[in-house]
């Protein structure tokens, strides 16, 4: 260390840069080494109280690179290279910890602010790798909205242009017919210099692409225009970005049978001209992960993950790193954790164990343990590991085996209360017995030492939410929210906060992104529905109804509807302060997609009738219409047995008998013909004087008398249907 002191600027970032690539080197590329790491090492290297995995190797260059960027011990002005080295090893240091570290997200958004200001000053080349640097540690942080961005300049740096595309193909050997399949178009733009084939082509044996071997399906699509599914040669640096672009398929879209198909389409493409070491190693690993999932794939996805665990584990000394930090490779032993986690799934738990026991990964071998219903022997087992030599992590660990809050305190003093695992693993014992107020200070001690814990916020908001604490509730989430904004879930209920504390278009926001976020899911649009309906969105409340029916089939929701039509009715100013007869079209395609799906809803169809008047000079047309649905209101509110015993459906019926005979009165003013006036009004006869008769008849039954209310509605009645029988008469 101190003989870089004396070097200059360059010759330090040069020296540090090598001793990096050295790092990686043995820590991802080559067999794992028994070593003795001086204890000051490992509480140098540990942050904010993550512990280092076990099974990382050569500390002491971690050290030295450590001190010269993280603690600028040889006092480095800031330039582009010092900010990219940095970058560099905080994607590397972030990877031998067990969780996210803020000292080392702080560093990195120091140093990706200053690169993003100076990026224009780079050769092109150079600007994309240092793009997809910076996209793959907004990737660490959950920062996807970044991650994105960065992507897709990257992307157009390179000048790709890529789109999904169907053409005609077969899958399976048995298909007759050739049908749709996805694959990608790319072309790149001819301005942009092409990459020198050989400057990232690596020199080492690649990894083996794993044949598919099924007796029914593919190894590759088959189109029917094999010319027209032609891609252009690829530079590894473009496959490269190409891997970006899966990264960002990956979490900013609802999972989906469509979205499997258009990541293994990214990955075929990539896979198509192997090149590059660490291109190839990545393509191969993320095919393994969407294909375990998949009956016919999951076993190529085992035996794919075994290949890659020997490629990196192979003991050979050519240099695999061109790219490295352009792709998302692994360490070695979260390769070989990736294979024990799909062994598990399996079941094939004693596998999976051997493998967790050999990396020390002593979580995996509790659960693993847990899986097998012995969960003494993931005590015993950490219980030994502690008399060799306690950390908290052993405590916490053990804690997780006996319930024993004991445990959580021992991790938290011999942390020097610096173990956010300490406090989060004795906030969810509390939380599991229901004790959420003692839960919830067990948590916010957990992020005040690490506030990039995803879950532990999630957690904390939803118990503040149970507790009514909307305030708290309302800023866990947004804590989540920024760090993972992918859960629909989290803005939903974030949303409710903000109903509650009456910030409605605050809320209206939390439901767009959670809509965004699952676009299936009709309780979302339905709890949309009502906030917009609250901030007079009127356009947003037609939308998110449609949406609702075409989810759900029926959905009836009056009091929204009522509020709808009554603006309309009385062209009040929507939240844009536009008039809302606007809407009076789009209205009444909704209540005729409503009306066809429930039909027997008297209700429904008296709003459909105001909603035709609203607005309306009362013509024939609008009159004749109106009449029509007002008659439909009425046949299905006195559907209902004994409704003039019940006063709410008694009051219905009245109003819409009253609507019915004003309408019907309208209706017979605007016509010439006799015949057609008296055929109109005799029907309003018909329908008041039965509604009328069945209420007198009712009166008589009754000792106290109706609610006023009642008796005014039916002393309207009469007044119309005198009106009437005075029209018919004279007509």
């Amino acid at each position: 260390m101190d003989s870089l002191k004396d070097l200059k600027e360059e010759e330090v970032i040069r020296q540090v840069r090598s001793l990096l690539l050295l790092f990686v080197r043995k820590n991802y590329f080559e067999p794992s080494k028994d070593e003795i790491v001086e204890p000051s090492v490992v509480t140098l290297l540990t942050l904010d109280g993550e512990r280092l995995y076990p099974s990382a190797a050569d500390l002491k260059t971690l050290k030295i690179v450590y001190e010269v960027l993280a603690e600028n011990s040889c006092n480095l002005q800031n330039c582009i290279e010092k900010a990219v080295l940095t970058l560099q090893y905080v994607r590397v240091h972030q990877q031998m910890l067990d969780e996210k570290s803020v000292i080392l997200h702080n560093l990195a958004v120091t140093n990706i602010d200053f690169l993003m200001k100076n990026i224009e000053s780079l050769e092109q080349n150079e600007k994309v790798e240092v793009l997809l640097l910076i996209g793959y540690i907004h990737k660490i942080y959950f920062e996807y909205v970044k991650e994105k961005a960065c992507f897709e300049r990257a992307e157009a740096e390179c000048g790709l242009l890529s789109s999904f595309t169907g053409q005609l193909g077969k899958r399976t050997y048995f298909q007759q017919s050739d049908i749709t399949q996805m694959t990608m178009c790319i072309s790149k733009l001819k301005h942009h210099k092409s990459t020198p084939k050989s400057e990232y082509v690596s020199d080492c044996r690649l990894p083996v692409n794993v044949m598919l071997n099924d007796d029914t399906r593919m190894e590759k699509k088959k189109l029917l225009d094999e010319k027209h599914g032609e891609l252009p040669r690829l530079n590894p640096l473009d496959q490269a970005v190409l891997l970006g672009l899966y990264a960002k398929l990956e979490h900013l879209h609802f999972k989906d049978d469509i979205l499997h198909e258009e990541l293994l389409t990214v990955l075929d493409v990539v896979l198509d001209q192997p090149q590059n070491f660490c291109v190839q190693l990545c393509a191969l690993m993320l095919r393994s992960n969407v294909e375990r999932h998949k009956t016919r794939t999951v076993e190529r996805s085992m035996v794919q993950l075994e290949e890659l665990v020997k490629c990196v584990s192979a003991s050979d000394k050519v240099d695999k790193t061109p790219l490295f930090f352009c792709t998302p490779v692994p360490p070695r032993w979260e390769l070989e954790r990736q294979l024990a986690n799909l062994l598990a799934e399996l079941g094939c738990l004693s596998s999976a164990l051997e493998i967790y026991q050999r990396l020390e990964m002593w979580e995996d071998v509790v659960n693993c343990y847990k899986g097998l219903e012995l969960r003494h022997k993931g005590e015993e087992v950490v219980r030994q590991q502690i008399a060799k030599g306690e950390t908290p992590h052993l405590w916490c660990l053990l804690g997780e085996c006996t319930d024993d809050v004991s445990c959580f305190e021992k991790a938290w003093e011999l942390s020097g209360q610096r173990s956010s695992r300490a406090q989060r693993n004795w906030g969810m014992l509390l939380y599991s017995k229901k004790k959420f107020e003692e839960a919830v200070v067990h948590f916010k001690l957990s992020l005040e030492v690490n506030s990039l814990q995803a879950p532990v916020w999630l957690r904390l908001a939803y118990i503040t939410l149970e507790l009514e604490s909307w305030e708290e509730s309302a800023a866990a989430y947004r804590h989540y929210c920024l760090i993972d904004s992918d859960n629909f879930e989290a803005w939903n209920n974030l949303a409710k906060c903000y109903v509650k504390l009456g910030q409605k278009a605050r809320a209206c926001k939390a439901f767009q992104e959670a809509t965004r976020l699952n676009y299936e899911n009709w309780k979302v649009w339905d709890n949309y529905m009502a906030v917009t309906t609250d901030l007079g969105a009127f356009d947003e409340v037609i939308f998110a109804y449609n949406r609702v029916l075409d989810l759900r089939g029926k959905h009836v929701d009056i009091e929204i509807l009522k509020v709808l039509v009554q603006a309309i009715d009385e062209n009040l100013e929507d939240n844009s302060g536009n008039p809302s007869i606007k809407y009076k079209s789009q209205a009444l395609k909704l209540f005729g997609h409503l009306t066809a799906q429930v039909p027997s809803n008297g209700q429904l169809w008296l709003l459909y009738c105001k909603l035709v008047l609203a607005g309306s000079d009362k013509n024939l047309d609008d009159l004749e219409k109106a009449a029509q649905l007002i008659q439909k209101s009425n046949r299905y509110s006195i559907q209902q047995i004994n409704w003039e015993r019940d006063s709410k459906t008694l009051k219905e019926v009245l109003e819409i008998a009253i609507i019915l005979g004003k309408v019907h009165l309208d209706w017979a003013e605007c016509l010439d013909i006799k015949a057609r006036i008296s055929q109109i009004l005799g029907t309003a006869k018909l329908v008041l004087k039965s509604t009328d008769s069945k209420l007198e008849q009712y009166k008589t039954s009754l000792i106290t008398p109706l609610p006023n209310e009642i008796e005014e509605l039916h002393l309207e009645l009469k007044e119309i249907l005198s009106a009437i029988v005075t029209k018919s008469t004279a007509t």
